[in-house]
């Protein structure tokens, strides 16, 4: 009787082991992804045209490009996936702010649509890791460098 008391104990034991942190664990995973943050030196203009250059060179298409508001949206080519007839798209929404002359914060969230699985349907999630994130803040810097941010004369 003993041993089944013990043996009852440690399995409760071990049951709720690390259960303090399993809310904050379970909250992260669950929570809207914060914005990748960089902030650049140039003026609120010049990273604007930087940003978008940025896009372009990385093939996304500017959907929304909105100056006043400092709002950038752009999406890539749809990408055929693994399953038949499935595919996948990524969209990035960029939120410039910062004093005219600058230093720019750029704030990028990117998300990632999938459709084919035919288990979970359609699906769009925001992604707290990837590389696209340090692949277009590494082009607005190129830009920035390279006077893409420039105004054109047109």
């Amino acid at each position: 009787m003993r041993f089944f008391q013990l043996l009852l104990g440690l399995g409760f034991a071990a049951a709720t082991a690390g259960c303090d942190s399993m809310p904050t664990r379970v909250g992260e995973r669950f929570a809207a992804p914060q914005p990748k943050l960089q902030v650049f030196q140039g003026s609120a203009n010049a990273t604007f045209a930087a940003a978008q250059a940025a896009l372009r060179r990385l093939d996304f298409t500017l959907t929304t490009s909105a100056l006043a508001q400092g709002k950038i949206e752009a999406r890539s080519r749809i990408i055929p996936g693994d399953s038949l007839g499935g595919a996948r798209q990524f969209t990035f929404s960029l939120q410039l702010s910062g004093p005219a002359e600058g230093p720019t914060e750029v704030a990028a969230i990117l998300k990632e649509g999938t459709e084919g699985d035919f288990r979970a349907g359609p699906t769009a999630a925001a992604l707290r890791e990837h590389g696209l994130y340090a692949a277009l803040f590494a082009g607005v810097e190129a830009a920035l460098k390279d006077g893409a941010g420039a105004p054109s004369a047109r």
